[in-house]
C-alpha cells in the first residue's frame, strides 16, 4: 500500500467508505475452508477481511500503514487478529501459513520486478507444504486507468466527519506504471485532502515467469471473482498458487 495515501490518519478512517465488504472478499473468505488452520493476510488495511476470516482459522494481518493497523485494531473482530507491522518483500513471522493471500489490488504497489520477486519468496518461506497462496491484480490489456479521470466522484457518510466526496484522475501511465490522485473533499468539514500514488499493471506472461522463478506454481486462475475463465480482456487476473513439487492438500 501506497504510504502517502494510507499513512494519513484521517484517510485511513475514511477508507472503509469508499472500500466496503464486496464479489471479492467472498472470494478470498472462499478459500478459507475448514481445512485452512492458519492465514496471512498481506496488505490487510484496516482489517475488514482479516477480522471476518478469523472467525474460521487463526489469522496474521500485515500491513506498512500504521493508521491503517490502528483501525483494524478496534474493528469488531479485531482482537481476533495478530497485527504486524511490517512490508510485504520484507518480513519474517518465523512459521508457515495453510493460505496467504493479498487482496485490494495492493499486490499493484509493488513496482518492480525486484519488489514483486521479495514478495513471492517471502511468501514462499511462510507457506504450508500444500497450502495456497492467493492475489489479484489488473489486467494491463483492459487498461482500466482510462476510466479513471472520466467516473463520477463518489460520496458516503461517516459517522464522524459527515459527508466525504472521493475523485480520482490519471497523471501519467507509462508502459504500465500508472501514477492518479486521489482527491478526498470533506464537505462538512470544509477541507480538502489530496495523495498521489503509483500502481503497476503487470501482464499474466511475466507474473507467471516470476512466479515460476520464485517456486510457485499456478493452481486457478480466473478473470473474475465469480470464477470466471480469464480471457484476453479480463478485467482482472485472479491467481492461486502452492509452491513447486507440492499438492494442495487443503480443500
Amino acid at each position: 500500500m501506497s504510504e502517502s495515501l494510507y499513512g494519513e490518519p484521517l484517510l485511513a478512517e475514511v477508507y472503509d467508505l469508499f472500500n466496503a465488504w464486496g464479489e471479492d472478499n467472498d472470494f478470498y473468505l472462499g478459500l478459507c475452508s475448514p481445512a485452512v488452520g492458519s492465514a496471512l493476510d498481506l496488505g490487510c488495511g484496516t482489517g475488514l477481511l482479516a477480522a471476518k476470516m478469523a472467525e474460521r482459522a487463526e489469522v496474521v494481518g500485515l500491513d506498512p500503514a500504521p493508521a491503517m493497523l490502528d483501525i483494524a485494531r478496534t474493528r469488531p473482530g479485531g482482537g481476533q487478529v495478530a497485527w504486524r507491522l511490517a512490508d510485504a518483500r520484507d518480513f519474517e513471522l518465523n512459521r508457515r501459513f495453510d493460505l496467504i493471500y493479498c487482496t485490494g489490488h495492493a499486490f499493484q504497489s509493488f513496482l518492480t520486478e525486484t519488489d514483486r520477486r521479495a514478495v513471492f519468496r517471502q511468501v514462499g518461506r511462510h507457506l504450508a507444504r500444500g497450502g495456497r497462496f492467493a492475489f489479484e491484480t489488473r489486467n494491463p490489456a483492459a487498461r482500466a486507468w482510462l476510466r479513471w479521470g472520466s467516473a463520477e466522484p463518489r460520496r458516503a457518510a461517516h459517522p464522524r466527519w459527515g459527508e466525504v466526496e472521493l475523485s480520482q484522475s490519471l497523471l501519467l501511465e507509462r508502459d504500465g506504471l500508472v501514477s492518479y490522485r486521489s482527491r478526498y473533499r470533506f464537505i462538512d468539514q470544509g477541507r480538502t485532502l489530496e495523495a498521489d500514488a503509483r500502481l503497476r499493471f503487470c501482464g499474466l506472461a511475466a507474473l507467471r515467469a516470476e512466479l515460476e522463478s520464485e517456486g510457485l506454481r499456478v493452481l486457478a486462475l480466473h478473470g473474475d471473482w465469480r470464477g470466471g475463465e480469464w480471457r484476453e480482456d479480463s478485467e482482472e487476473i485472479i491467481l492461486t498458487l502452492v509452491r513447486d513439487g507440492d499438492q494442495p492438500v487443503l480443500g
